[in-house]
């Protein structure tokens, strides 16, 4: 079963990367809005090359740290442009204020009408973005976003 896994893994990774490997030396820079495929695909792809790359132990870590790539998904715009456009008094916090941190409860929060997952506050004169239920910093709310 192992050993299916592996050469499975193995398969996809590698069909995964052959058009990498036929690229000519003309290069093209496309921007498109990032992905919304969630933690799935990031765990598949992250197993299938962690499995390429270091065997049934690479497949593990590789699916953890894709899943986790793939779970922080872009907030959607008309949050940005809410939190952008409402004003409260900030609030002083001497912790580290990071994507992926966590605040305090104490800190004041308030919420985002029609999305329930979100919550925001408007700390050392930074737009912070945070998950509801984790009080974890989702995003940073740059006025210029």
């Amino acid at each position: 079963m192992n050993t299916k896994l592996i050469v499975l893994s193995a398969s996809l990774a590698a069909a995964l990367a052959l058009p990498a490997y036929a690229q000519t030396t003309t290069s093209t820079t496309v921007t498109t809005e990032k992905s919304h495929a969630g933690a799935g695909a990031g765990i598949i792809g992250g197993a299938a090359t962690g499995a390429v790359v270091g065997g049934p132990v690479g497949a593990v870590v590789g699916a953890v740290i894709g899943g986790v790539a793939g779970s922080t998904i872009d907030p959607p715009a008309e949050v940005k442009t809410y939190v952008r456009t409402t004003h409260v008094a900030p609030v002083m916090y001497d912790g580290p204020v990071t994507v992926g941190g966590e605040l305090p409860a104490t800190v004041a929060y308030y919420d985002v009408p029609r999305f329930e997952r979100y919550r925001w506050t408007y700390v050392n004169h930074q737009r912070i973005l945070v998950d509801h239920k984790t009080n974890k910093i989702v995003s940073i709310v740059n006025d210029d976003q």
